[in-house]
């Protein structure tokens, strides 16, 4: 299992951050690939056990992907689990104050099984990069989100 961790810093406030990344639909607008992203369980989407499903593209196949909230802690911590095909995945954003706003750490733990587990050797460069674009995705629609 490759575990990866990549942080920014957004010039929004802990509790802004944490908002928009506890409202489901806001997800397909951050993920990379990530066309659509809805809540599939009742009650509130900020609970452990609460569950989404997303729909990613990927070279013009659309794959979906189950979703399971593993942690949640206000304006704190939250994270996820799921399903990508052959890949187990488990990710997330710890929240913390910054000078000018908000620390945001993003971990992702890959775990490729049956015929995936050839991508072994490349899983930190795959989840590397993923984590960055995630990032940056992310800060820039927080920066024009009101």
């Amino acid at each position: 299992m490759a575990r990866i961790e990549s942080s920014i810093q957004a010039s929004k406030s802990i509790e802004e951050v944490f908002a928009f990344l506890n409202a489901a639909e806001n997800h397909a607008k951050f993920i990379p690939n990530m066309v659509k992203f809805k809540q599939t369980s009742t009650g509130a989407f900020g609970q452990v056990g609460a569950t989404a499903q997303g729909v990613l593209r990927i070279l013009g196949f659309r794959i979906e992907v189950a979703y399971e909230i593993i942690e949640y802690e206000t304006n704190r911590r939250l994270a996820m689990k799921g399903v990508l095909g052959p890949i187990a995945f488990k990710d997330g954003y710890v929240l913390s104050p910054a000078s000018e706003g908000t620390q945001i750490l993003f971990w992702l733990e890959l775990s490729p099984t049956g015929y995936a587990k050839f991508l072994r050797p490349f899983a930190g460069l795959i989840g590397k990069l993923h984590a960055q674009e995630t990032l940056a995705n992310l800060n820039k629609v927080l920066k024009t989100s009101a």
